[in-house]
């Protein structure tokens, strides 16, 4: 694996983390705030999209002990990895722990599971994927969020999901650019 692939990968997670917990002036803009993609989402998905190719400093240090490119033990790790990257946003964004940890493992697994099918889908697919995807995360999300710190719930996972479908193909690109696009499978 090149270096600087596993470093862009790293540096594209801390910018999208960043992106995730910038926010837009409080004036007359709080509509706004409503259509935010779902940058970490977006990103993890991208993530696990190139997973056996390109992992990041991060997993180098935490995994790359024993050199094995067994798919079981990269799909197990790859959760592990994803469930503690979920931990994480969880303490970013001050959210009751555990919950970005089991949207982002349930994400990590249905992705990784169907890997394979994924490489073949074209644009269009792949956008209605994400917008899928991220929607039943966000419905989720708003759920728990609604029993747990009594939030009301909004429009946000439909107008999140839509956005982020939006945004995807543009990120895609530009993050295969920085990143690369790798060997296909």
């Amino acid at each position: 694996m090149n270096l600087l692939s596993a470093f862009s990968m790293t540096m594209l997670a801390i910018l999208t983390s960043v992106l995730t917990v910038a926010r837009l002036p409080e004036l007359d803009l709080e509509w706004l705030a409503q259509w935010r993609p779902q940058w970490l989402l977006l990103m993890l998905i991208f993530w696990l999209q190139r997973l056996p190719f390109q992992r990041g400093l991060i997993f180098q240090l935490f995994f790359a002990s024993r050199r094995t490119h067994d798919d079981q033990v990269t799909f197990r790790r790859g959760i592990l990895y994803v469930w503690i990257f979920g931990l994480f946003v969880d303490v970013l964004l001050v959210e009751p722990l555990g919950l970005n940890a089991l949207i982002f493992a349930g994400i990590g697994y249905f992705l990784l599971r169907f890997r394979e099918r994924r490489q073949h889908q074209s644009m269009v697919q792949q956008t209605i994927m994400v917008f899928l995807i991220i929607f039943i995360a966000e419905v989720f999300r708003a759920l728990v969020l609604a029993n747990v710190a009594d939030q009301p719930w909004r429009i946000k996972p439909l107008t999140s999901a839509l956005m982020s479908a939006l945004v995807w193909p543009i990120l895609n690109s530009i993050f295969l650019r920085v990143v690369g696009a790798g060997p296909k499978i």
